[in-house]
């Protein structure tokens, strides 16, 4: 079984609005039923249909990933 991974566009109004890192499919779930302390960027992989974990390690893989193609474009260091 594949592990689904998700990542956090946004939270607003209650409603969590997740983009598949797979296919891009967006889907809006209850903010309640994601995990304390979720918040937008974080990485998340689907447990179970209702059940999400943040994956604290792809997160921060992703976001230093960032980091560096926004230097590279800006051709100078970014905090």
């Amino acid at each position: 079984m594949t592990k689904e991974i998700f990542i956090i566009d946004r939270i607003e109004d209650g409603i969590a609005v997740l983009e598949c890192q797979a296919t891009g499919n967006i889907i809006e779930l209850p903010r309640k039923i994601m995990p304390r302390g979720a918040r937008e960027g974080h990485m998340l992989i689907k447990v179970s249909d209702d059940a999400y974990s943040i994956d604290y390690e792809a997160t921060q893989k992703r976001r230093d990933d960032i980091k560096r193609r926004l230097e590279k474009i800006l051709g100078r260091p970014v905090k």
